[in-house]
């Protein structure tokens, strides 16, 4: 049985959100922006692009306060529904592509899993992916529970690949607060998605270790080597949609930068390039992930939020952490303002009753 002291536990909880926060920070400025913008204008990024807005508020994290907020009313047996009821009450701006159809079905009565596919061509965007963190940072070390929690919140507005966006992140998160070595995390987590052969979601993963394998020093030749991959799958995936409005989606050049596949590939990326920073492997992540493109503040967030349960908030360098100040916002009713020690306390209680309860024989916390 593993074990964890409630302390570490705790500082490994703040270190993921303070991850999530300042990747948030470093990666919204150039959400979207060109690939060849990007690297023109900011080259080598090493720091925030501009100095932190502490009222800035992004968009990612209100799905995770409302799953925070239907976890503590309704304890750790929620249901989707639980959760997409919060969803309906408390989210009232800046809602997009599959999260947005799914609002509107849930406000219609579609309940989940139908929310999420019902006139819905956004399932296997990147929104799911996004909004992984808490189902990892919950079930430390209890991979199967941080998926089944993944897959219950993921159901709400994706499907298939979609969901395994959430499912992957969230078994990182998880196994980030046990395993210091992220090439280690990232091949024991694919155990626990479909076979290769059966999602294009594992095989993308499999793809990004590949090319980074293959460069192991280039980051850069191993995005062009990715995106050519990526566009391969995407004429594929064009063929094969059956709805004007999805085939559109996939052929357009900004829009299709909100798919799960690129973006995933990239989260790998930035791991394990970033891992070569022993000083700063946080800092490096994310602002690789920044260097990459495409959703940069969703990449960005989820990768600070995996190293950021690695190494915990107390080896993360000031740099990052300071300009924060312990601030946090964002678009929910009556939960716009947190201090960010205060959001990982309420999360860390909630990861203790888990692993005194649903993952027990699996990990304790003292």
């Amino acid at each position: 049985m593993k074990q964890l002291k409630f302390g570490n536990y705790y500082n490994k909880v703040l270190g993921s959100w303070i991850g999530r926060v300042a990747g948030d920070h470093v990666g919204a400025p150039i959400e979207f922006k060109p690939y060849d913008f990007i690297m023109q204008k900011y080259g080598t990024i090493v720091s925030y692009l501009k100095p932190v807005d502490v009222n800035y508020v992004n968009d990612d994290e209100m799905y995770e306060i409302c799953a925070l907020i239907a976890l503590e009313k309704h304890g750790l047996g929620i249901s989707s529904k639980d959760i997409a009821k919060e969803w309906v009450d408390r989210l009232y701006n800046q809602n997009f592509t599959a999260e947005r159809v799914a609002l509107k079905n849930l406000r219609k009565g579609i309940e989940p899993p139908d929310s999420g596919i019902t006139k819905n061509i956004w399932y296997d965007a990147i929104g799911a992916q996004m909004r992984a963190d808490i189902w990892g940072q919950i079930c430390p070390g209890c991979p199967r529970m941080a998926k089944y929690y993944a897959e219950i919140d993921g159901s709400i507005s994706h499907s298939g690949i979609g969901i395994d966006g959430e499912v992957y992140v969230a078994i990182l998160i998880s196994n980030a607060f046990f395993e210091k070595d992220i090439r280690k995390n990232i091949h024991n987590s694919i155990k626990f998605l479909p076979m290769r052969e059966e999602s294009r979601y594992t095989d993308m993963i499999f793809k990004a270790i590949e090319l980074y394998d293959e460069n192991p020093n280039d980051f850069r030749k191993a995005r062009e080597k990715l995106m050519e991959y990526w566009n391969i799958i995407r004429a594929e995936l064009v063929q094969k949609a059956n709805v004007r409005r999805k085939r559109e989606f996939l052929n357009h050049e900004i829009l299709s930068g909100v798919h799960v596949l690129p973006n995933a590939g990239f989260i790998i990326f930035s791991l394990l390039y970033g891992a070569h920073d022993k000083e700063d492997s946080l800092g490096r992540s994310i602002c690789i992930a920044a260097m990459l493109g495409l959703d940069t503040d969703c990449n960005c967030g989820n990768v600070g939020a995996i190293v950021g349960a690695q190494i915990g908030a107390e080896m993360i360098k000031s740099k990052w952490r300071e300009p924060l100040k312990d601030t946090f916002n964002t678009y929910v009713k009556d939960y716009e303002h947190w201090k960010i020690s205060e959001l990982a306390s309420r999360i860390a209680k909630i990861g203790k009753q888990i692993c005194e309860t649903k993952c027990k024989d699996i990990v304790n916390i003292i």
